[in-house]
């Protein structure tokens, strides 16, 4: 394999109980080569902002008859997690509402080694202020996509004006110390991380996206982004110690790129080349 894949798998499959079969196996976090890895489960357990399915604490702004609804039931979802975690596997739950995200830390509040594991949630979009209290009191790690400021460009109109200081609040996270990582979502979002840096570094600032006036102060810094995307990113898959930074017993894994991201201007970082790959020392692109 020229890439590093590390695999989350559903909890059920065409009638086959995922969890029970990985348990019998004896599959745990980390199975696997350097290469091909089982890391746990992901769970989605509810919808998206765009097609109003993400579960709300209230309804949305431009469809006041809606909330939008979970995917699973409150027992469903914790014994999914129990389950998972008794097998010693890691728990990827997508949870975009606030009222999703507030379920999922109920279950793992209810779990009590949440940290232990690194179960996550990922997106965790609209994200309440006494929500992020919660965040760091369980240890729960989330993994967040900062594309979504300028692509979910009509966010406000789903969230209205006095919810829009919860979406995406990348600085306000790292204010509080919460474990993060910074990923694209691809294919949804396109796979290149440029796109993704330059849109947690300015909110749209360029795209005249509205968020940005309610959100401003939750832009990060190039050295933040860069460093939850590599690093960060490792410690959500609990290699820390083998990937994320360049350091003598790390595995080769690094780009070169024609220009110094520290020493562009902000506008100019979705503009970055990759030039060449390389996956354990050897080059894979071009």
């Amino acid at each position: 394999m020229p890439i590093r894949v590390r695999a989350y798998l559903t909890p059920f499959d065409h009638g086959i109980d995922v969890i029970e079969l990985l348990r019998q196996l004896g599959i745990r976090t980390g199975f696997g080569s350097q290469y091909l890895r089982i890391n746990g489960i992901k769970v989605i357990a509810d919808g998206s902002l765009g097609a109003r399915t993400a579960w709300l604490s209230k309804p949305y702004s431009d469809d006041p008859g809606n909330s939008g609804r979970p995917n699973y039931g409150f027992d469903e979802l914790m014994s999914i997690a129990r389950r998972s975690s008794e097998a010693g596997l890691q728990l990827a739950i997508h949870g975009i509402g606030d009222k999703m995200i507030e379920t999922i830390l109920d279950t793992y509040g209810k779990l009590g080694n949440a940290s232990m594991l690194r179960h996550r949630i990922e997106h965790v979009s609209v994200l309440r202020e006494d929500l992020v209290e919660k965040i760091k009191e369980l240890g729960v790690a989330l993994a967040v996509q900062p594309h979504f400021v300028i692509s979910d460009w009509w966010v406000v109109d789903r969230v209205g004006v006095d919810r829009a200081r919860y979406v995406y609040p990348f600085r306000t996270l790292i204010d509080n110390g919460v474990i993060l990582g910074f990923s694209t979502d691809a294919p949804v979002e396109s796979l290149n991380p440029w796109e993704t840096v330059y849109a947690a570094v300015t909110r749209g600032r360029y795209e005249g996206i509205e968020l940005l006036r309610y959100t401003e102060g939750e832009v990060v810094s190039i050295t933040e982004a860069l460093h939850y995307y590599t690093y960060g990113s490792a410690y959500l898959l609990h290699e820390e110690h083998e990937l994320g930074k360049l350091e003598p017993g790390y595995l080769a894994d690094f780009i070169i790129i024609d220009k110094d991201p520290l020493n562009v201007s902000d506008k100019e970082l979705k503009e970055i080349k990759v030039l060449e790959t390389y996956v354990g020392g050897e080059r894979v692109y071009p």
